[in-house]
């Protein structure tokens, strides 16, 4: 109890002492958890604004693609009259510019047709790049026109001994439609490959995915 005014009131003063003395660590014990709490809500604020962000950058696709091709070969011409049918295999590298429908193809393909009444086969080695003009369509389907310049190197072969062979330049141009989803793009294509001089002629039609 407090004192009369003349007496002894050390009592009281301690006593109103250690009182403001427990306030003030109540209020320090509530500022820390404020302050603790608060930056949890800060990094978890911050966490979630990265996130948000992050997903619809991830969600955007590559402009390139790379692919795989496959299907026959046709030779044409007068370099196609000893030689059948054949088949190609071959990679892709596919490259969409962005608001345009215009792109960038490169191939790389292997040509294989045997010749007529023989076990000889004509091989040819391939890579080009072209620009590929797309058709905007209200669906999935889109048609297109391919054009472009490689190098070709083509041969003879019987098992493993290779004869003729040459390296030249050539041009190439045709069309295809394409089938597209937002993991792969699938397409079928005709294209018209023409090999300076006296080199060879040949269309293949084919099949390939883009990944």
């Amino acid at each position: 109890m407090f004192r009369e005014p003349g007496g002894n009131s050390r009592p009281a003063l301690s006593l109103f002492a250690r009182s403001g003395r427990s306030v003030v660590t109540i209020l320090h014990l509530f500022a820390e958890i404020v302050v603790l709490n608060s930056t949890r809500v800060f990094y978890l604020a911050t966490a979630a604004c990265v996130i948000s962000l992050a997903e619809p950058a991830a969600a955007q696709q590559s402009p390139a693609r790379l692919g795989l091709v496959t299907g026959v070969s046709i030779p044409m011409s007068d370099y196609g009259r000893d030689k059948n049918v054949g088949y190609h295999l071959g990679l892709v590298v596919d490259v969409r510019v962005p608001t345009l429908p215009l792109g960038l193809r490169f191939d790389g393909d292997f040509h294989q047709m045997g010749y007529k009444g023989s076990s000889t086969n004509a091989q040819i080695w391939m890579l080009n790049g072209n620009l590929v003009l797309r058709v905007p369509t209200p669906t999935a389907v889109h048609p297109y026109l391919i054009g472009g310049a490689g190098v070709y190197n083509s041969h003879r072969t019987l098992f493993l001994a290779t004869a003729q062979s040459r390296t030249d330049l050539g041009l190439n141009g045709g069309a295809g439609l394409r089938y597209e989803t937002k993991d792969v793009i699938v397409f079928v294509e005709a294209r018209y490959h023409a090999v300076s001089g006296n080199g060879p002629r040949v269309v293949p039609i084919t099949i390939g995915a883009l990944f």
